[in-house]
């Protein structure tokens, strides 16, 4: 065969190959959710199973998700976006949480691409939902942008001239676990005390409204006959409803958010926090972009945005998804962050 011919041969490939969908999976502590992807658009129906406890057991129910999908489509290759700390050159899982027990150390690529034959990139599930949502709003050409995902935790991803930045040793992004406080007065689910997500996640707006609960005068407030068992819903629509000390933990909830948020524009000057998960739902985007701003330092609060997520819980799989189709193109490489 010419050169030419070769030439010709592998664009051919490479068109084919960006035109067939890539399957995301988002694997979280609860949940396996997947769908198939294309030009970081979803273009099929989500499909969603518990997740069972043990690797071997999680690994067994991504293969039948993955051969769902296979007897329907032409499948390019497959992405997963997990919880926990990825080797992205091996697609082990190298740090895991809580959530899922015995997870670290799962050759996950390995294993899973042995039973599907097919390409497989592994991500920590914050990275793909930031690159996901900076493909979808069109911000691959910014400087930086950063996601953060409010839930139970707080997750972040680091997305630096459209690319996910993951640092030397995979660990970068852990930005819900830097410190706002010193007073060593509530103990993070890393271990160590005072973390942002200990005021910043939804479980931190229980605790502060704990705290508010506590004070003299707290009786007045609705959520006082419902002290143990509290939750961000309960506390949210009070508020809504005009509870004085409601309103009160809501919005020391945001200024919670908004410190973490200020000490990231100082040291990464991004133009855009992109917020996803359940309590982004109950954030006042426009207060705390101004909370942002007054806290920041005034040229990196400049042209900052503070935005929600426009692609929500499929973040994650559109993101895991296309970084398996960016790797699959020939002449393309993987990016790993590293370095």
């Amino acid at each position: 065969m010419s050169q030419a011919n070769s030439l010709g041969s592998q664009r051919s490939s490479t068109t084919l190959k960006n035109k067939l969908p890539a399957i995301g999976i988002d694997l979280g502590g609860t949940k396996l959710s997947a769908a198939a992807i294309v030009d970081f658009k979803v273009v099929s129906e989500a499909r969603t199973v518990p997740t069972p406890q043990g690797p071997d057991k999680i690994v067994a129910a991504l293969v039948s998700l993955i051969e769902s999908f296979q007897r329907e489509y032409v499948v390019a290759g497959v992405g997963i976006a997990t919880a926990g700390i990825v080797n992205c050159d091996t697609g082990e899982v190298i740090g895991s949480t809580g959530n899922l027990p015995g997870w670290s150390g799962t050759p996950l690529k390995q294993l899973i691409e042995s039973k599907t034959m097919l390409p497989v990139f592994v991500d920590n599930d914050a990275n793909a939902a930031a690159y996901g949502d900076a493909l979808a709003m069109g911000l691959t050409d910014a400087t930086c942008v950063i996601g953060v995902t409010l839930g139970t935790g707080i997750g972040t991803g680091i997305v630096i001239h459209g690319k996910p930045y993951r640092g030397s040793n995979w660990g970068a992004g852990e930005c819900g676990h830097i410190r706002i406080n010193l007073e060593n007065k509530r103990l993070c689910t890393c271990g160590k005390y005072d973390c942002w997500e200990a005021y910043g996640a939804g479980r931190g707006l229980v605790a502060t409204t704990h705290d508010l609960l506590a004070q003299a005068g707290a009786k007045d407030s609705v959520l006082s006959e419902n002290a143990q068992g509290l939750n961000s819903h309960l506390i949210t629509s009070a508020a809504a409803g005009g509870d004085k000390l409601a309103k009160e933990a809501v919005n020391l909830y945001h200024q919670h958010v908004s410190i973490g948020l200020a000490n990231l524009a100082n040291c990464l000057a991004p133009e855009y926090f992109i917020l996803s998960g359940g309590m982004s739902k109950v954030v006042d985007v426009q207060l705390l972009g101004e909370m942002v701003r007054e806290r920041a330092l005034p040229r990196n609060a400049d042209k900052l945005q503070v935005v929600k997520s426009s692609l929500g819980d499929f973040a994650g799989i559109v993101g895991a998804a296309q970084c398996a189709l960016d790797g699959i193109a020939p002449g393309t490489t993987l990016n790993t962050g590293t370095g």
